[in-house]
């Protein structure tokens, strides 16, 4: 019999951690799923059935989803195999409260779950029992807070998804809503946009957007200020996604039934209310023989077989399977909806000597897409013949869906002949824990190498709260080390830092072109990534006919649980940080120095108590009586222009337009410190430059001065920032960087 060996500690850890539970070994896993999902096949050919599924997942060839693997076995408490669901909300209080009780009765049994928003009334709309509507993000809060409470197994907490329309009268707070680590809002949630042709359209030509609900125009905007409001949060926190939703429903097999405003909480099922994810991934490092040699090969054929018996292993799930609610029930027989996917194409690239996103990967991508597809379709019209079309079908409609219709002749011709088991087949999900476990941490799903070798953030058992680090190869370049002492490491270990955003964008796009559902990617951005090399990545993913699109952002708010380990571009990279949105309105100090008998004002506007922007101009005019007003507010007035407002009784306007009363010489200087001070520069070193030039020593002199004020005696003056002598780390100190070993200074 077959042993399992796992190739790292780390795989055999976790994968002991989620899905061995009473079981002594892989092996028996492997045979308690086989035995359970086989149990849905005809007295007569079980027990052949489940030798063909334990020989498929004892040769590492085909890997269950997590849910699967974990309550798959006899007498099972949990019958739950799917990894997620979608749920409906209406807009009314029994309706909401009755979706949170469904809710929380799919996280008991440890499923994601997915919903749409966007039929929830906006802030501040008036109720018929009186008061007012407190909007989709407030009820959100309450999921989110429900989900942090259920868990399964003492450590599991279901993943969520919300998703809005990018028209609702409450999209701005939606998009704005999460931002990272730096507020935790939602924690339990992903959020995405649903974007529109319409909207996007909008975009391009730059014109009015309508914020409505239910007819009613409650604010109108640029669609492009739209746009730009979700790029910005995106890049800056990793959140919103975008939902592309025109062009699921534009390919939904069951458009004659129903359209689809909901995903699971990763993104790669767009399926319609009360719908599951029955998924499961074929390995493709499995399918390469002779990796990195020059007689490298795909087993095409074994491919093929097995995407056969891997449509045939999901279906049998759906049957094996029990539901939290009825109305899943009845989703799952009337469309069968199922997910067969793959892992490793990343590592299988660099096995077959390609870079990830050269035009041979992208050969290489649309034939193992187009395959799936195929052999996909076909298998489930020979299982249509064999158990029976799914309720729902309707031959002459689904052979005119307009992804049916894209089907090679034979295959059209095969569905007419025999129908169809299933209304959608195909998938890419994230697999990232079965990659680590069962894959032996072969790359993820359609996602390149993330990196030879790096720290994983492993959430502890006992403490959900609390990580822990472990040192990680990825599954081919352990295989390469192992017959290669050469030092350098060859491109075609193509890394996710390594991939241009647009070349991973292409890769999707290849493969969406062949999927009927959608694809879980998210676009890991190199670091050093700018927003001006970012901005346009939605449209492009739009254009290309993704019908999802997610990034990350490494230098973003919300840490990763994967962090590199090698050196990125040799360590010769700034880091690049986005500016705290401008408020409305800043606390302001108002200083005035003398430099050389002159004196200068300098207004120095604080978010937070931390430093925002300054204005600086001389006073020869008596602009401000320092002696009555030591601080106010700079309020923005209109575009580009901001007032100093004091208050001495009542709020008065002292200095209107600042940025023209206070320019001339000393304007552009002050907007080029605002912006050190806005985008973190530490104000040591502002300090430190200005006192190195007397080409404007009234602005130099009188900025230095002012800002030396707002240092901390012991602040330190950077992170990594040592004494030339000793190494030690700097403080700031009396006007001074000083170490304090050995007392080396530098006096600002």
């Amino acid at each position: 019999m077959q042993q399992w060996k796992f190739l790292q500690p780390i795989s055999e850890e976790v994968f002991n951690k989620k899905y061995k539970f009473h079981r002594k070994s892989v092996e028996e896993v492997f045979d308690d799923v086989a035995t359970v999902i086989s149990s849905a096949e005809k007295s007569n050919k079980r027990e052949e059935i489940k030798k063909q599924f334990y020989d498929f997942m004892i040769n590492g060839r085909f890997i269950p989803a997590g849910r699967i693997l974990s309550n798959a076995w006899p007498n099972t408490k949990i019958k739950n195999f799917m990894n997620c669901y979608t749920i409906g909300i209406a807009d009314d209080m029994d309706s909401i409260f009755n979706s949170l009780k469904e809710d929380a009765k799919i996280s008991k049994v440890g499923g994601g779950v997915g919903f749409d928003v966007s039929p929830l009334r906006p802030k501040g709309t008036p109720l018929s029992v009186g008061g007012e509507a407190s909007g989709p993000i407030s009820f959100l809060k309450i999921f989110d807070a429900s989900a942090k409470i259920i868990m399964t197994g003492g450590s599991r907490r279901a993943a969520h998804i919300a998703l809005i329309d990018v028209s609702h009268p409450d999209i701005e707070e939606f998009i704005t809503c999460k931002q990272g680590d730096k507020n935790n809002v939602l924690s339990q949630f992903n959020i995405s946009v649903k974007v529109t042709d319409k909207f996007i359209k909008a975009v391009q030509e730059n014109k009015d957007w309508d914020l409505t609900f239910r007819g009613k125009v409650y604010k109108t905007v640029k669609a492009k200020y739209l746009y730009n409001l979700i790029t910005k949060n995106a890049y800056e926190h990793n959140e919103p996604g975008i939902f592309n939703v025109d062009t699921v429903n534009k390919y939904n097999n069951g458009y004659y039934a129903f359209e689809i405003h909901e995903v699971n909480p990763c993104g790669e099922i767009s399926m319609q209310k009360y719908s599951v994810c029955c998924l499961g991934a074929l390995n493709l490092t499995s399918y390469v023989s002779n990796p990195f040699l020059s007689v490298v090969e795909f087993n095409w054929k074994q491919f093929e077989e097995d995407i056969k018996l891997g449509v045939r292993f999901l279906d049998n799930v759906l049957d094996a399977a029990d539901y939290p609610l009825e109305k899943i029930d009845e989703q799952v027989r009337q469309w069968r909806r199922i997910g067969l996917g793959f892992t490793g194409l990343g590592d299988v690239f660099a096995m077959m000597k390609m870079k990830y996103g050269s035009e041979d990967s992208k050969k290489l991508s649309e034939k193992i897409a187009k395959t799936l597809r195929d052999c996909s379709y076909m298998a489930s019209a020979d299982l249509a013949k064999e158990k029976g079309s799914f309720k729902g079908y309707d031959e002459e409609k689904i052979l005119k869906a307009a992804f049916i219709r894209k089907l090679p002749n034979s295959i059209k011709e095969a569905i007419k002949e025999k129908g169809l088991r299933n209304i959608g087949l195909n998938t890419i999900a994230p697999t990232g824990t079965i990659s680590l476990t069962l894959g032996q941490n072969c790359s993820s799903g359609i996602e390149p190498i993330f990196s030879l070798d790096y720290n994983r953030r492993i959430r502890s058992r006992t403490s959900p709260d609390v990580y822990e680090e472990q040192k990680v190869i990825d599954y081919a370049y352990g295989l390469w080390r192992v017959s290669n002492t050469e030092s350098k490491i060859p491109d075609f270990f193509t890394c996710a830092k390594d991939v241009s955003p647009k070349d991973g964008i292409d890769i999707q796009a290849i493969f969406q072109e062949y999927i009927d559902h959608s694809i879980s990617k998210t676009l890991n951005l190199a670091p050093g990534t700018t927003f001006e090399q970012y901005e346009d990545l939605f449209l492009y993913a739009y254009s290309k006919g993704l019908k999802g699109f997610t990034t990350f952002n490494p230098e973003g708010s919300m840490k990763g649980i994967l962090e590199y380990n090698e050196p990125v571009d040799n360590g010769e990279y700034i880091k690049r940080r986005m500016a705290p949105k401008r408020p409305d309105e800043l606390e302001c100090d108002i200083h005035q120095v003398i430099v050389n008998g002159k004196k200068i004002i300098v207004l120095v506007g604080l978010m937070k108590g931390s430093l925002y922007e300054i204005f600086v101009d001389d006073d020869k005019d008596n602009k401000i009586d320092i002696q009555k007003y030591e601080s106010g507010m700079i309020r923005k007035v209109g575009k580009g222009r901001y007032d100093l407002i004091v208050k001495n009784g009542e709020e008065k306007s002292i200095v209107e337009n600042l940025s023209k009363n206070f320019g001339g010489t000393y304007g552009s200087l002050a907007r080029l410190v605002s912006m050190s001070l806005r985008h973190g520069t530490p104000l040591q070193f502002i300090v430190d430059q200005l006192g190195k030039s007397n080409e404007f020593v009234g602005f130099e002199k009188s900025v230095m001065r002012v800002l030396k004020k707002y240092i901390k005696d012991g602040e330190v003056v950077m992170t990594g920032d040592v004494c030339p002598e000793c190494k030690s780390e700097m403080v700031y100190k009396e006007g001074c960087a000083t170490c304090p070993n050995c007392s080396w200074s530098k006096c600002l």
